[in-house]
């Protein structure tokens, strides 16, 4: 069983859809419960999936949601580490809650998450677990976005220390770290900075940066979250997979 956070909409739906064709139980977690439960009848079709409300960076909620899960499926055997928060906040002005809010869900949601699954793959006999960073966490692309990439470095982070903490148990922990994406998220980000007040620079501004030409489509970073979690990446684990075009090549 596959279980995914962040999972009712953008990328986090598409790597559901995705682990339901080849055959996965899904369990779609969101902090938006009601949405959760849409997306996941949206996809009933495509094989067995239920929802979770879940606020990853609430130690209680995670406990309650990893047990629901459980007990609908028998365990969790994949972990999807993919709940987000996004909202951008000037370096000088930005209010310690919000540096707060962003560490909490990032960086103590991954943790909380990763936790809970080691715990249940402990007594299946191994899994793997993929959290989904960002290429910022190796070089910077945009600002005023420092307590983002504080964060997802801190994601790697993790999954360094992770990969050689649960190896023996035959769990793998590795990190995609897509560089732009095609995906509501970015939108209404973009919405929401220009009502506020926030202007958006930096490297990935530049035109031609990124020599593929294009942002990913989901589907692209969700195949990529595929192979690290599938047998297929059986002998890999600590990698820090950029798919980011080549954006942090140029």
């Amino acid at each position: 069983m596959a279980l995914i956070t962040g999972a009712a909409q953008g990328l986090g739906r598409e790597i559901a859809a995705l682990f339901l064709d080849v055959g996965a139980s899904v369990v779609i977690a969101d902090l938006d419960g009601a949405h959760a439960e849409e997306t996941a009848a949206e996809l009933a079709s495509r094989g067995p999936v239920i929802a979770v409300e879940m606020d990853v960076a609430d130690e209680g909620a995670v406990q309650a949601g990893f047990s629901a899960a459980a007990k609908q499926f028998g365990g969790v055997d994949i972990l999807v580490n993919n709940a987000a928060y996004r909202k951008k906040a000037n370096t000088m002005d930005m209010p310690v809650s919000e540096w707060d809010t962003m560490q909490a869900v990032t960086t103590r949601g991954t943790f909380l998450c990763l936790r809970e699954a080691v715990k249940q793959m402990r007594g299946r006999g191994g899994g793997s677990i993929v959290n989904i960073s960002s290429a910022c966490s190796h070089h910077p692309m945009i600002f005023p976005n420092m307590h983002y990439d504080a964060a997802k470095a801190g994601v790697d982070a993790i999954t360094r220390l992770a990969c050689l903490e649960f190896a023996a148990d035959k769990i793998r922990v590795n990190s995609v770290l897509p560089g732009g994406m095609n995906t509501p998220g970015p939108k209404t980000m973009k919405a929401a900075e220009a009502s506020g007040g926030a202007v958006i620079a930096g490297p990935a501004m530049i035109p031609g940066r990124n020599p593929i030409g294009r942002a990913a489509e989901p589907i692209e970073m969700a195949r990529a979250v595929l192979f690290l979690a599938s047998d297929a990446a059986s002998y890999i684990t600590g990698v820090e997979l950029l798919v980011d075009g080549g954006w942090t090549k140029g």
